[in-house]
């Protein structure tokens, strides 16, 4: 029997609308009925909705009027993204039908891509044949994909030729400015933004040699090599595993960073939950995401996941998260880093995986597709007016607009940061 690749879609269970809060342990906010549900809520329909118009037209003179006409949402402006391995996509071990499903379940339920590991200057030499086609499939399916890193600032992250530099500052400061000229010259869009710097509160070996004004210097060449590129700054225990002291740290770290003149366009969270650790609170996700908002940059999630063996309250704490980000205005996206568990001891921590070995949903991975797919979806049909307009309100991102008037077509619009988009007909 010949298999569709997009059956799986059709088949998916129904996720529940929200995991009951009794059969799982608790953390604060976790009640239907806690304040910061409904304020987050509030927050999702005024920041991250709009009131659209969409205009058809026949000539600058010539609205079309009273055309059916059907919107579908295929592209959140927030980026709901993920950070699959690349082997899976493309590497012959694994069959067609397998490699197919990977690049299906990426398609359809994340919004942006970071191709894990694959573009650190480490890893970035044995999965180059696989970065090529990735970039060129996201540039086809307009996934914009956030690269991972260009500095992380530790000898035991850069290949091993880098080691022998440490007794060579100059050498050392040359070699770091060839690999971000590299990475920014040859990858352009669909990347759309880069981790300039990595883990840079504790990890700071480079900056011991070349000074900590070469800092500046990394950022503002990137700036340089490719002025639309955001630059993030990237690190972790901030919004969990919450030590105070180390936030703190990132807090006065970046502050003092923007004093000092470096082109900071974003602030990354790494948002790991590993085993033995609670969740942090709702309402304390929010309220240390509105002291870093203080800073300037935009914020993003940069890797979430939890891991834990109780799968309600993985799930229920799945749907919590997601909804506090996506709540906040200074978020612009929540990239999970552990999509899939790809196969027993093949992933770190196969317990925080959204879709298990046998590419099956769990609870968690369930309400992921039912908020980003379902809840946070949008999807109408309507009739143009006297003047060919459609007015609609809906989630910020691309859009699929289908018509049938002389012949059926369908047309691709951005209402990711305009209101209002004309389509001419020939």
């Amino acid at each position: 029997m010949k298999f569709d690749r997009r059956d799986f879609l059709k088949i998916l269970p129904v996720a529940p609308t929200i995991i009951s809060a009794a059969e799982t342990k608790s953390y604060r906010g976790m009640s239907d009925s806690a304040g910061w549900r409904a304020d987050a809520h509030k927050r999702i329909e005024q920041h991250r909705k709009d009131d659209f118009k969409v205009r058809i037209i026949e000539s600058v003179e010539k609205p079309v009027r009273n055309l059916k006409v059907d919107i579908s949402l295929y592209r959140h402006h927030f980026g709901f993204g993920a950070a699959p391995k690349l082997a899976r996509f493309y590497d012959q071990r694994f069959s067609a039908e397998i490699r197919g499903l990977y690049h299906d379940f990426c398609e359809v339920l994340f919004h942006k891509l970071t191709p894990e590991n694959s573009l650190k200057w480490k890893h970035y030499k044995n999965n180059k044949k696989f970065v090529e086609p990735f970039l060129a499939w996201c540039k086809q399916k307009k996934i914009p994909v956030r690269g991972h890193c260009l500095v992380w600032p530790e000898f035991r992250r850069a290949p091993k030729s880098i080691e022998k530099l440490r007794g060579d500052p100059k050498a050392l400061g040359l070699a770091i400015r060839e690999h971000i000229k590299f990475m920014i010259n040859n990858f352009d869009y669909p990347v759309t933004e880069w981790d300039v710097l990595n883990e840079a509160v504790n990890h700071d070996q480079y900056m011991r040699i070349l000074g900590k004004e070469v800092v500046t210097e990394w950022f503002q060449l990137v700036k340089n090599l490719n002025p639309s590129i955001k630059k993030y700054i990237n690190d972790y225990s901030v919004l969990t595993k919450n030590n105070v002291r180390h936030r703190k740290r990132y807090y006065r770290y970046i502050r003092n960073l923007l004093d000092s003149g470096v082109p900071i366009d974003g602030i990354g969270f790494q948002s790991h939950i590993p085993k033995g650790f609670n969740p942090t609170p709702p309402e304390e996700i929010i309220r240390i995401a509105d002291d870093f908002s203080n800073l300037g940059p935009e914020l993003q999630v940069t890797e979430f996941d939890f891991e834990t063996s109780n799968q309600d309250l993985q799930a229920r704490y799945t749907q919590d998260f997601l909804t506090a980000i996506f709540s906040h205005q200074k978020m612009t996206g929540l990239i999970t880093w552990t999509p899939f568990e790809y196969a027993k001891n093949n992933v770190p921590k196969p317990e925080a995986a959204l879709i298990d070995k046998d590419l099956q949903f769990k609870p968690n991975g369930l309400v992921w597709y039912e908020l980003i797919n379902k809840r946070w979806m949008t999807k109408l049909s309507g009739y143009t007016d006297g003047d060919g307009y459609l007015n609609f309100r809906g989630f910020k991102g691309r859009y699929l607009v289908s018509i049938s008037h002389a012949k059926e077509e369908t047309f691709d619009i951005d209402l990711s940061d305009r209101t209002e988009s004309v389509i001419t007909l020939t």
